[in-house]
């Protein structure tokens, strides 16, 4: 499902690949569309410099994880484990770093089981921490979000120390605050266990392998254009964000793991600042047939809780400073997206 370019995309970063010589490394959410990519880059990383590395793809469904990974999973570096994140994991065998992905992020998620959200978020993260603990793990790569800053009304760009007001009185709450949490568990275990961490902070990080289902305005946008519908945006489409393929994420992730020395990186690409209004009208215009249009609708028959404030623009200065540059154009990320769902058809 991940093809070559985007893997090479990966790779055309600074990596100390070195690092993960003869290391085991565990990826939850290993079908979902940041753990495929990890679990393909690690694959492609361990036959191009013999690192003698061995994978362990974690994941609920066997199912998927023969539709995602295929043929690979008969290789003798990939082997899979089966099982919801939120039960403790139970392995015999030294696991050396871990790869933490696993987790719902999506509005329909918030909206139709923000206490199955809170949750799975809160139980897996300990259940990683706890497996990394006895295991003497070296070390935990931690997948987190924007939206742990909470509300930001000032231009400036947030850094990674920067954290804003949250209203935790209400159920949409649920995946902001859990993330919190997960972070400072993180904290805790180093500081009582010494389990070692990085967190990466992520903002609308999209590519082959997202559900067109989940109610992500983007991935909305492209399911319109797969069925030749109008787009109908639920607001006037001013707010801004930023779109990071998954494949510069990805790669931005393994150099906060391998060269990082701070515990929290922000990664966004700051060259794909777009309306939602003008994200839209883009994807629409990716539309073959030309038939696809913007409409507007009343924003009050809006079924899924979406973030009732403006995020902020974060800062990506620090993980800049480790050679990481955004390789994908937003017009390109999207193409990419949309072919990628075309191909399966």
């Amino acid at each position: 499902m991940v093809e070559s370019r985007d893997i090479d995309i990966i790779l055309n970063n600074p990596i100390d690949w070195e690092q993960f010589r003869n290391k085991t490394v565990l990826v939850t959410g290993a079908t979902g569309r940041l753990g495929m990519y990890i679990v393909e880059a690690l694959n492609k990383a361990d036959i191009d410099w013999n690192l003698n590395l061995q994978i362990i793809a974690l994941a609920r469904s066997k199912e998927k994880l023969e539709e995602v990974f295929g043929q690979e999973l008969k290789l003798p570096n990939l082997s899979v484990m089966i099982q919801n994140i939120e039960t403790p994991i139970d392995y015999d065998g030294v696991i050396d770093y871990v790869f933490h992905t696993a987790g719902a992020a999506s509005p329909k998620d918030f909206t139709e089981t923000p206490v199955d959200t809170l949750w799975g978020h809160v139980l897996g993260t300990r259940n990683v921490l706890e497996m990394a603990r006895t295991h003497q793990a070296q070390k935990v790569l931690y997948v987190s979000t924007v939206e742990t800053y909470g509300e930001w009304k000032s231009e400036d760009g947030i850094k990674e120390n920067d954290c804003g007001p949250m209203h935790f009185d209400n159920a949409r709450a649920c995946y902001p605050e859990a993330k919190r949490l997960c972070e400072t568990m993180l904290a805790s275990y180093k500081a009582q266990y010494g389990v070692d961490y990085v967190t990466v902070r992520l903002c609308h990080t999209f590519g082959p392998g997202i559900s067109l289902y989940d109610g992500r305005a983007f991935a909305e946008f492209i399911r319109n254009v797969l069925d030749g519908e109008n787009i109908i945006l639920q607001s006037d489409g001013s707010a801004a964000r930023t779109y990071t393929y998954v494949a510069d994420a990805v790669g931005a992730m393994f150099l906060a793991f391998t060269k990082g020395k701070e515990t929290s990186y922000n990664i966004a690409n700051p060259e794909n600042l777009i309306t939602i209004r003008d994200l839209a009208q883009l994807i629409a215009d990716l539309d073959s047939k030309g038939k696809v249009q913007v409409t507007y609708t009343d924003s009050t028959k809006q079924k899924l809780k979406y973030l009732p404030f403006k995020l902020g623009i974060m800062n990506v200065d620090r993980i800049m400073s480790l050679g990481w540059r955004p390789q994908v154009g937003i017009e390109d990320a999207f193409k990419y997206t949309l072919e990628s769902f075309m191909q399966r058809v």
